[in-house]
């Protein structure tokens, strides 16, 4: 059987300050500040070369998210989160105007990856992008990433991780896990590594 290896991008931004930039204010500030986020990866991983934490942790015990794009994709990745106990929960705010982050589409966005900031962005609100076309089923494993963003979580390099700057299409597989069948990935979204990291910042 002949698999389809191609390997799909699923990146995040950065921003560490309360502020409301064009989104291509937003990259160059990206840009500017990889050293300090550099730094913080060192203080926090990379001696047990584990997790990696990018972003602010959010002030309370809930995040809410209103979804326009993969709407029960979106649901999905959420309580996979939630059901993993990490110390703050995710729930479907009423109005994209009410929700702490929204999940939309993007014509800049390639088909099947996706674009978030990352961790809290002190009081505006917070966004995922996705691009439009792909197989909804498989946007429950980009969703699971980007939400890993969007709780603090930067791409780890070092592990297997559902936070692996990148996954196989079609079977989901992360970049750092050994190859198994979309079925296996369905019922392990996340790994250790994942949610060690995100109950290192809420305590979970």
């Amino acid at each position: 059987m002949v698999r389809d290896k191609r390997r799909l991008r699923v990146s995040e931004r950065l921003m560490t300050a309360p502020l409301r930039l064009p989104r291509t204010s937003a990259t160059r500030l990206a840009l500017l500040i990889l050293p300090a986020a550099a730094a913080l990866v060192l203080a926090t991983a990379t001696s047990a070369r584990a997790y990696v934490i990018e972003g602010q942790r959010w002030p309370g015990p809930t995040i809410t998210y209103y979804a326009t794009a993969y709407k029960k994709a979106a649901n999905q990745a959420a309580q996979t989160w939630n059901n993993a106990n990490v110390g703050i929960t995710f729930r479907k705010a009423s109005s994209s105007a009410s929700a702490d982050f929204v999940v939309i589409y993007s014509s800049d966005i390639n088909r099947c990856e996706g674009l978030s900031l990352v961790g809290y962005q002190y009081g505006s609100q917070s966004w995922t992008e996705v691009g439009a076309g792909c197989d909804r089923a498989f946007m429950v494993f980009t969703l699971t990433h980007e939400l890993g963003h969007i709780l603090g979580l930067g791409h780890e390099t070092h592990r297997c991780a559902r936070m692996n700057p990148t996954v196989d299409f079609p079977t989901g597989t992360p970049g750092d896990c050994r190859y198994h069948r979309r079925s296996y990935w369905f019922k392990h979204l996340l790994k250790n590594d994942d949610i060690r990291g995100v109950r290192a910042l809420y305590g979970g």
